[in-house]
């Protein structure tokens, strides 16, 4: 990290200096969109008095009372609400306080469009470089993700309807049974890991249902099925299908894992015990044939996945599918700047920044770790 820290203040100090500046012209310009709205606010309550002075009985004004403190209760809530929270699954413990992600609140369009520059501004001149520490001759992608058949080809979520589209227009007017998936993601990459070809995104996986029993009867939630990194790469020599999963996924007790769980027997995967007490801790291994997942999964590997378990708190899952291995992570929200600061009552931090560089190198070392640990390098194929 020490090595890193000298490289953010010598290769990407022009970089970090361009973000700073862009970060004050921001948190300056929702300052004065906010000033400007209030304006007209205060202009049109001022005419409405004007106008309505003559015959402001004690009914009337009580009605305008009542309105303008609708108005702000709505309006402030826009400014400063951070309810667009959403689980990132990176703990175990699902009630951490530490599961959720900043979601920047919709305030306007002009300042929308401004806040989405200033996250492009922030991938193309900082993380960008960055992922190149890792993955060479990169292609970066930053609005852009995996099809949502590659999900399902990975055979990682299979409780996920095959065709989302269909799925959710058939199900989307049921009595009763109301449920509709969310497929969304960014952040596509595209390069070399050493000599091997891989490619990854951020992927946002939920279902959105309907509570049917009790006083929240009628209303939706959204359970989080992944939130984090997914990954593919090209793995030689595989001629039947092996999953490993995280093995606390169960303890979740949520709905959707628990579902997927026993679909393992209807797609002819049985349940394989490997010879390590570390790894069969933290996965459970199914696969077609016994041998050939005792091949891929060599005492090696076994150890280092194990390892890689206990140092690292989250969701792990991966399988060996077509000649491919897809990895998923979830380490929930990586490529996204820490906007906080910027909010109308926050003080601009802007060593914000360089928290947003070392928290990315160190998501990406975890990439990197994983990806050493699996011994891609005598399986992958190269492009």
């Amino acid at each position: 990290m020490s090595e890193f820290k000298t490289y953010l203040k010598t290769d990407l100090s022009k970089q970090i200096e361009i973000l700073k500046d862009k970060k004050v012209n921001l948190k300056n310009y929702i300052r004065k969109e906010i000033l400007r709205i209030f304006i007209i606010y205060l202009t049109i309550n001022a005419i409405y008095i004007l106008v309505t002075l003559s015959f402001m009985n004690g009914f009337w004004f009580f009605i305008w009372f009542v309105g303008n403190f609708f108005f702000t209760i709505i309006f402030s809530s826009k400014l400063f609400d951070t309810s667009g929270r959403m689980k990132s699954f990176r703990k175990v413990s699902i009630n951490s306080k530490d599961d959720f992600y900043f979601e920047f609140p919709k305030i306007t369009k002009n300042v929308n469009q401004k806040v989405n520059a200033y996250l492009l501004d922030c991938k193309k001149l900082l993380f960008k470089p960055i992922i190149e520490l890792f993955v060479v001759n990169i292609d970066y992608l930053p609005q852009k993700f995996f099809k949502y058949e590659k999900v399902i080809e990975s055979n990682l979520f299979p409780g996920l309807p095959e065709d989302i589209n269909k799925y959710n227009k058939e199900n989307n007017n049921k009595k009763n049974s109301y449920s509709k998936f969310h497929f969304e993601g960014s952040d596509a990459v595209q390069g070399y890991f050493g000599d091997n070809y891989i490619e990854f995104c951020e992927l946002d996986i939920s279902e959105e249902k309907e509570s049917g029993a009790g006083e929240t009867s009628g209303t939706t939630f959204r359970e989080i099925i992944f939130h984090g990194l997914f990954l593919i790469a090209d793995y030689k020599n595989i001629q039947f299908k092996t999953i490993l999963q995280s093995e606390f996924l169960g303890s979740l007790k949520s709905e959707f894992d628990m579902f997927s769980l026993n679909l393992r027997d209807e797609i002819k995967l049985k349940r394989i015990k490997l010879q390590n007490l570390k790894f069969n801790k933290h996965f459970s291994v199914y696969s077609e044939d016994d041998i050939e997942a005792r091949k891929i999964l060599s005492p090696v590997i076994l150890e280092n996945l194990g390892n890689f378990a206990e140092e690292n708190n989250m969701t792990i899952k991966l399988s060996f599918i077509n000649n491919q291995v897809f990895i998923a992570l979830g380490i929930g929200q990586i490529f996204e700047p820490d906007l906080k600061d910027v909010l109308p009552l926050k003080k601009i931090n802007l060593d914000l920044i360089e928290k947003d560089a070392e928290r990315i190198y160190n998501e990406m070392s975890l990439v990197s770790d994983i990806i050493k640990d699996l011994r891609l390098n005598s399986h992958i194929q190269s492009k």
